[in-house]
This record gives structure tokens, C-alpha cells and sequence, in this order.
């Protein structure tokens, strides 16, 4: 168990000692010292190289002892052979915690489990606590604090953290999630755990304030009961957000040869996970969209969706993948279809859900889309509503033409005008499109304005269904 003094040294040190900081590209020595340096670090930075004078215009030290200041945390880069000694120069130099990146310990050798318990051993023995080995390290965009693998210019610091047993994948998650608009101000890799676990980053997040919600990439949890508790509490304030690996038989051997996890059977994690109020995300890659989904956006009180589409053929596909996951797609009442048909449906556009706009022209009127969506918010037939099918593919340079132009416009304030519903209405209002920001210059101007655009109807129905389990989970805890 660690407390949070155990703990703050991995997420905000007061200064970082990088022990094998190296200026060869390609190196973990260098990747560390590259990071806290294109950050600011505002703390103390302390080179260890015995080869080497200065890196990166830093005098460096040749031993952690010779450092002429305090040292709140030491990253180690350095060969598996030398780690134990460097652990006991840490102690003597009075060390609070070691982040290990090195690797061929007990994910990849023989013995390696048993070589693990002995640097656990020592640094105790001198009051220091180890994350790793086998890590790519932590950030703090808070704190300007980046000794990871992960480039600044992929990062984007919002109310969530991460706490992963990998980590370039989700490096990877956070690379692509930043062209949307999403990310984490804070992550850890706890690798290997040989003393820090996911439990303690958990517990350690769960009372921070500033943590609105937690996302976690978990191969084995290595202290379940404790794991329980903590889980329980956490969740019961601030949603998580597990995605769960090693889910079949050769996922398990690749689980165990990555961090040398142990992966137990879904059947066990699946029920602890819904035991203890934590969503199981299905994918890694819905991760970031559902905990941004769940600190953003308004409660999913029910299971009805209203769809308006931009296009038949989006809708029928749309309600297959909402009701796949135990959503529904009611049809509308008709009250409500002859309101509809009053702002301008024709009757070869359907109004009983989906709304098909393609087939009305309504989609050139910005006011009357808008009043379609407020009649349908209004009706109170349905706990949340989605605009799909907008975004005109391309990308605008100086031969535009006027035309494209003032399509693109119109198509803007659509979707940002029905974006403006949600706050009006205080129900999830989803705006989806087949289109990225990269090949779509609406969706890119509306990702610049903070506007959430989802281009895949899988994951539009995994967040719904997602944020309606956890409207259940708040209310079960609020009755409790």
C-alpha cells in the first residue's frame, strides 16, 4: 500500500535526476531529457552520465551521489545489469522515487519475477518506492512535467488521467485523439510493478480534484481485494474507464511476455468490474471519446434515441447500432410527426425516427433544422439525439469555389447550431459524421472549435449505451 507522499514524486517532483541522460538520438536517456526540457520543467534537472561532461548544455553528474542537490525523483535508462547498484547509490543519495524504463526483467527472462523481489527489497530498505520496471514513463502537463516517451506536440492537457500497464499504444491513442480535441493531462505506466501498482495511481487520482475522470489499460491486476476497495470508492465520485487486455488465450501469452502479466478469465473481471461501478470499454480506442463523454457531457437519463439523418441509409444503419447495444429507437408519436411535417417535411421524407432531412431539402434551412431538433428535444419522446450524414468531404484551398463555400457554411452552423441543443435541453446531443478532421474542412473547423464530431456509428452507440450504464451506476450509489 503507498500513501500519496509515496505516490506525488511520479506525477509532480520537485526535481528529476536522469540517470543515463544521454544526448544519441533514438536513446531513452535522450527521450527523457528531451521531454522535461521541451516542457519548462520549473524544477531542478540533474544529468547522470560518467562519459559525458554535459548533456544538453546541463553539467552532468558521474555518480546520483555527486548531484550537489536533493533529488525527489530518478529516472533510470540505464542496462538491466547495473540497476541494482544505481538503486543503492539512489538510497544512499536519499532518492524518493525511482522510475525504472529499463527492460529484461520479469516479462522477458528467466528469473526475472525473483530479480524484481530484490530491487523491490532495496529500495525499501532505504524508504524509496519503484515504478517499473519496463515503463515508458510518466507526465504532468500541469506541472510542465514530461520524463515519457511521448512527444509534447501529441499532448493536450484536460480533466483527465491515465494509468495504463502500456505504454506506447497509448501514445498512439493520445497522438491521434489530440487531432479531435482529447487527451490526458496526466499519465502513468506502472510496466512491470514490481512495488507501485495501477491500485495506487487509482487511489492517488480518485482524491485529486482535479481528476474528473480516469481511463485505465489493465493486463492483471495484482492485488484484487485491495483493488475492490479502492475501485469501489473512486468510482462511486468520478467515473473510470477500464479497457481490460488479454482477453483470450494468445492475448494472455502476449500479455504475459509484455509486462509478465497474468491474465485471469473476462468472466471474473467483467462481474468485479460491475461489482465496483467501473465501465468496461469494449476497445482501446473508445478510451479517450467515452471518458471525455462521461465528464462532458449531460446524463443519459433513459435508453430512447431520436435520429436525424442526412440520408436514409445512415439511419438504418445508426438504429441497428444503437439497438445492438441495448438502446431504442422509438418511433416518434403522431403528435409529434405532424409537428415535424409542419416545419416542412414533405411526405416522402420520413418523420416517424430517423428524421431523414436528406429527403426534405431542410438541411439548406439552418432555422428550420434547428426548430426540428428543439420539436423533437421538446417531445420529451427521447433521453438523447443525433445529426448524422453533414460534412462535406475536401479540404478548402484558394480555387474553391463560391458554391462549395457556402455549402460548407450552411453544413457549420447546422451542426454548430444543434450542438447549442444540448445545453438548452440538458440531454446528450451527438453531431456524427462519416468524415475526420482531416478530410473534411467543416469537421476540421469544428474540431478547432471545441465541437465533438464522431465519424463511426459503432462508437456513437458505445457512447451512448456507455453513458446511460453510468447514469445507472450514479443513481444505484445515490439510493444506496
Amino acid at each position: 500500500m503507498a500513501g500519496k507522499e509515496d505516490v506525488r514524486p511520479f506525477i509532480n517532483p520537485s526535481s528529476v535526476a536522469v540517470i543515463g541522460a544521454s544526448q544519441r538520438p533514438g536513446s531513452w536517456g535522450s527521450f527523457i531529457m528531451e521531454g522535461l526540457l521541451s516542457m519548462g520543467f520549473p524544477g531542478r534537472i540533474y544529468p547522470v552520465n560518467k562519459h559525458q561532461e554535459t548533456v544538453y548544455g546541463i553539467e552532468a553528474a558521474g555518480d546520483v551521489r555527486d548531484i550537489p542537490g536533493d533529488v525527489d525523483l530518478a529516472v533510470l535508462a540505464i542496462p538491466a545489469e547495473l540497476i541494482e547498484d544505481v538503486i543503492k547509490a539512489c538510497g544512499e543519495k536519499g532518492v524518493r522515487g525511482l522510475t525504472i524504463i529499463t527492460a529484461g526483467f520479469g516479462e522477458a527472462v528467466e528469473g526475472g519475477r525473483e530479480r524484481e523481489k530484490r530491487l523491490a527489497s532495496i529500495a525499501r530498505s532505504y524508504g524509496m518506492r519503484i515504478l517499473g520496471p519496463n515503463v515508458s514513463g510518466t507526465f504532468n502537463l500541469n506541472a510542465r512535467f514530461n520524463a515519457a516517451a511521448s512527444p509534447k506536440d501529441h499532448l493536450l492537457a484536460t480533466p483527465l488521467v491515465a494509468v495504463c500497464q502500456g505504454g506506447y499504444a497509448f501514445y498512439d491513442l493520445l497522438a491521434s485523439g489530440f487531432s479531435r480535441g482529447m487527451g490526458v493531462s496526466r499519465f502513468v505506466h506502472t510496466g512491470n510493478e514490481c512495488d507501485l501498482t495501477i491500485t495506487d495511481f487509482l487511489d492517488y487520482f480518485g482524491e485529486d480534484p482535479e481528476a474528473k475522470g480516469i481511463l485505465m489499460y489493465v493486463e492483471t491486476i495484482r492485488d484484487g481485494r485491495r483493488f475492490m476497495e479502492v475501485a469501489r470508492r473512486v468510482a462511486a465520485k468520478k467515473p473510470v474507464v477500464m479497457y481490460k487486455a488479454g482477453r483470450t488465450t494468445s492475448s494472455m501469452r502476449a500479455a504475459m511476455s509484455h509486462t509478465g502479466a497474468l491474465s485471469g478469465s473476462m468472466e471474473i473481471y467483467n462481474g468485479m468490474l460491475c461489482q465496483v461501478g467501473i465501465i468496461a470499454s469494449p476497445s482501446m480506442e473508445l478510451l479517450l471519446p467515452l471518458g471525455h463523454a462521461l465528464i462532458e457531457r449531460p446524463s443519459m437519463k433513459g435508453r430512447r434515441v431520436g435520429i436525424v439523418t442526412m440520408g436514409g441509409s445512415w439511419g438504418v444503419a445508426l438504429t441497428d447500432a444503437l439497438e445492438e447495444t441495448g438502446l431504442a429507437v422509438p418511433e416518434f408519436s403522431p403528435g409529434l410527426q405532424g409537428r415535424l411535417r409542419s416545419l416542412g417535411m414533405p411526405v416522402r421524407a420520413s418523420t416517424k425516427n430517423p428524421v431523414d432531412i436528406g429527403a426534405s431539402g431542410l438541411f439548406f434551412s439552418v432555422d428550420l433544422l434547428l426548430e426540428l431538433g428543439r420539436e423533437i428535444l421538446r417531445s420529451s419522446e427521447v433521453d438523447a439525439l443525433i445529426l448524422h450524414g453533414l460534412g462535406r468531404p475536401g479540404m478548402l484551398d484558394d480555387n474553391a469555389s463560391d458554391e462549395i463555400r457556402l455549402f460548407l457554411e450552411v453544413e457549420k452552423q447546422s451542426m454548430q447550431g444543434f450542438n447549442t441543443l444540448e445545453k438548452e435541453f440538458n440531454v446528450p446531443v451527438f453531431i456524427g459524421s462519416h468524415f475526420s478532421p482531416w478530410e473534411s474542412q467543416a469537421i476540421h473547423d469544428l474540431t478547432m472549435e471545441g465541437i465533438r464530431v464522431y465519424n463511426r456509428l459503432d462508437e456513437i452507440a458505445y457512447l451512448f449505451a456507455f453513458m446511460h450504464q453510468y447514469y445507472l451506476i450514479k443513481s444505484r450509489g445515490n439510493s444506496g
